[in-house]
């Protein structure tokens, strides 16, 4: 995906805010994440019921 689309999707004002997001790489998310205490807990996964899957497949 190029970052045009990206900065469009995210509303960023230039294109240099979304290429700091791009160019992250796993070290620096991990250290992010550290930093604001996400123990990777991430409780419960989603499951979509039947209902919503039909929604979705219907789009």
């Amino acid at each position: 995906m190029d970052l045009l689309t990206i900065q469009a999707w995210l509303g960023h004002a230039q294109v240099a805010t979304t290429h700091r997001y791009a160019a992250a790489d796993v070290e620096m998310m991990r250290n992010g994440l550290e930093k604001a205490g996400s123990d990777g807990d991430y409780g419960k996964r989603f499951r979509p019921t039947d209902a919503v899957l039909q929604l979705l497949n219907s789009i």
